[in-house]
């Protein structure tokens, strides 16, 4: 008797034991499929929808000073700089990628805010220069046309209800026309202009 109840009682061992691993399967897979990531995680390495991945930055900022976005000043820009920028390096901070963003912590109440940046292309998309859109709080404020040779100046008013009560401003710059230096480079690494100074206030 016991001989024989021995192999069932294994049997359903087993059985149970493979159901197990089939459900353990079939959770991994659920959760490959639909990850619980954060949102900037998910745009960028599973969506692929924008090539800068966000960094935790302070943004910390003295109201209206104007920062230079050079080589010298990597601790002030370190503050600032969230993604999709390398350096300071020499002249300016690169925009790799198809967008870049910075933070600024404001201080106290601020109305009638205006941000400066100052750009140039890069020579390499000569002579056409490239496009820059310009957005604030995650809206728009603007679109300019930088060109190559000499850095530029641009000026872009914040509307008030744009403020938050944090006194954060995430400014972010879109490259729509950036380009690759090489074709076999990855849209992670497309170029399009060097930032030199930045300001709001």
């Amino acid at each position: 008797m016991s001989s024989l109840a021995l192999p069932r009682v294994s049997r359903a061992a087993l059985y149970g034991l493979a159901g197990l691993v089939a459900l353990f399967e079939l959770g991994v897979t659920w959760i490959s499929l639909h990850p619980h990531v954060p949102a900037d995680y998910r745009a960028y390495y599973l969506a692929q929808t924008t090539t800068c991945l966000n960094e935790p930055v302070s943004g910390a900022y003295s109201n209206g000073a104007e920062i230079p976005t050079i080589s010298g000043y990597e601790r002030l820009v370190a503050n600032i700089r969230v993604c999709g920028f390398e350096g300071p390096v020499g002249d300016g901070l690169h925009l790799v990628g198809e967008s870049g963003r910075l933070r600024f912590k404001m201080m106290g109440p601020q109305h009638h805010l205006r941000l400066m940046l100052q750009m140039v292309a890069v020579d390499f998309t000569a002579p056409k220069g490239q496009e820059m859109d310009v957005v604030v709080n995650g809206e728009p404020v603007g679109s300019v046309h930088v060109s190559t040779g000499k850095p530029q100046r641009f000026s872009f008013a914040i509307p008030d209800d744009l403020l938050k009560a944090d006194g954060l401003v995430d400014v972010e710059l879109k490259a729509p026309d950036a380009v690759k230096v090489d074709p076999t480079d990855s849209n992670t690494r497309k170029r399009s202009i060097k930032l030199s100074a930045v300001r709001v206030g």
